[in-house]
């Protein structure tokens, strides 16, 4: 039998309500293990923000929507926290995806401690996973560590 006691555990959040049906079970892990909690949320810094992008033409990031796109998901993110995560220490973490955000999720679990993620699908199906993807999907086929992902309420 695996003796598993987490002591960093990461949540990944869009801000959404579909995200925050996760947050129960991220708080009653931590709690239940004493681990830390850290909650990630991804600002998309793709082509939409970038001038250009044709294949014959490279993609030109305006410094000035960036920073604002990024300075509007801390606030929103600290809102958040306060809101949905009351009396506890939560590390609070806003990172830049130029890369589909499933790959940003991905690589600052590599890069940072991390024992355990907790994520939220959105449920989606169809055409519209066609184009928008997985990102729980992604996650849980190129995630080193073990990852709880919590269903959608439209499932």
């Amino acid at each position: 039998m695996v003796d598993f006691h987490p002591q960093q555990i990461l949540l990944t959040t869009d801000l959404s309500p579909d995200s925050a049906l996760a947050y129960p079970h991220a708080i009653a892990l931590a709690k239940t293990y004493g681990a830390s909690l850290t909650v990630l949320c991804c600002v998309d810094t793709s082509i939409q923000f970038g001038i250009g992008g044709a294949f014959d033409m490279p993609v030109v990031y305006v410094p000035e929507a960036l920073t604002a796109v990024k300075e509007r998901a801390v606030k929103d993110l600290e809102a958040h926290v306060a809101e949905h995560f009351p009396g506890m220490t939560v590390q609070q973490r806003v990172e830049e995806a130029p890369q589909p955000v499933q790959n940003t999720i991905v690589d600052f679990i590599k890069k940072n401690p991390v024992d355990m993620v907790v994520i939220a699908s959105h449920g989606r199906s169809g055409i519209s996973r066609a184009f928008l993807g997985s990102v729980a999907e992604q996650v849980i086929r190129h995630c080193p560590k073990p990852v709880l992902v919590v269903p959608s309420s439209s499932k």
